[in-house]
């Protein structure tokens, strides 16, 4: 699960080493697109009176996500399939096992004109699947509060995120799914499992657990400081010693049987920097073993695969398409 290296995002300007293996992207980021005939979407502005509801909806969510991913192993999906008509949401994972779940549709976000539109204010969603997001709408009536009423309105992707969060939690769901529709529109389902975790998921010594965390945290800690040398020295040092230091501690934390993770770049900002992680946990992997998850501030995550190599922990793997479900909310009372 080492990823497609043949993919790259749009627009963007690709290095790669003699192996073809992605080492440096650069690309320019917006938030918003400067087009005068792109549709214009009312601004709800300001969520006024609902901050102390939306954090504890953002801080419900993600303690959803995370017992998702420990007791249930979701995150590691290869795929899935939503059933529109039905309301229906299957995880599919390796091995022919598949997870299934109601779905309620809460609402789809375009990122190309920065557009939400609640489900209940798109004519081609059954009214029985939204009825999440229309209860959400008659609390907004209620209290007066127009990005709850607002059918279609202009907002950033983070800023939406809480948003869902409440609608979910106040409709009694396990969690929140984000489907992928023609390319890039999110389309976002409240799920309701239909059974509860098998019994003992997610179970895992918590000295297995505890080590592998700080396992992953101590890899970051010693390969950050070659990454921020190198930042302060100038691009224009010669890059084969910093990369010797991070063979040497490879060596020390990985165990593979190929080269594909051993160290050829060093960038800044770092992504081994744990100040810039937001949240970071450890869950079972259902084959044994553990993931260290860490989810960035701003944008990005780090997923290791740690397992027991003889007598040591070692990192196997790094994975960089688990999670493409999951959405993190940050809660808008200023927590990051």
């Amino acid at each position: 699960m080492a990823g497609d290296q043949d993919v790259a995002p749009p627009n963007a300007k690709v290095k790669r080493d003699a192996q073809g293996r992605i080492v440096e992207v650069v690309q320019e980021l917006s938030l918003a697109r400067d087009d005068p005939d792109a549709p214009a979407y009312s601004a709800p502005g300001e969520v006024d009176g609902l901050t102390a509801r939306l954090s504890a909806a953002c801080d419900w969510l993600t303690a959803r996500n995370i017992a998702l991913a420990r007791d249930w192993g979701i995150g590691l999906e290869r795929d899935y399939t939503f059933d529109q008509e039905a309301g229906r949401l299957v995880l599919k994972f390796g091995g022919r096992r598949t997870i299934a779940a109601q779905g309620q549709i809460l609402g789809s976000f375009d990122p190309r004109d920065h557009s939400f539109m609640w489900s209940w204010a798109n004519p081609s969603i059954r009214p029985e699947l939204c009825e999440d997001a229309a209860r959400l709408k008659t609390e907004g009536e209620r209290l007066g509060v127009a990005a709850l009423t607002t059918p279609v309105q202009t907002v950033t992707f983070d800023d939406l995120l809480p948003l869902l969060a409440l609608a979910a939690q106040d409709g009694g769901a396990d969690g929140v799914y984000r489907c992928m529709v023609n390319g890039s529109t999110s389309l976002f389902v409240a799920l309701r499992l239909d059974e509860a975790a098998p019994k003992g998921a997610g179970d895992s010594a918590d000295g297995l657990l505890e080590a592998a965390h700080a396992l992953a945290a101590d890899y970051d800690r010693e390969m950050l400081p070659i990454d921020r040398d190198h930042h302060l020295q100038g691009k224009q040092v010669d890059l084969g010693d910093f990369i010797e230091r991070k063979m040497a501690i490879y060596r020390r934390y990985w165990s593979r049987d190929d080269d594909y993770w051993e160290p050829c770049s060093v960038g800044w900002p770092s992504s081994h920097d744990q100040g810039a992680i937001r949240l970071r946990f450890t869950v079972p992997h259902p084959m044994g073993g553990a993931l260290d998850i860490a989810i960035g501030k701003n944008f990005g995550q780090t997923i290791y695969r740690i397992e027991q190599v003889e007598s040591a922990l070692k990192i196997t793997d790094q994975l960089i398409d688990w999670g493409d479900g999951f959405i993190w909310p940050t809660p808008p009372d200023g927590r990051s």
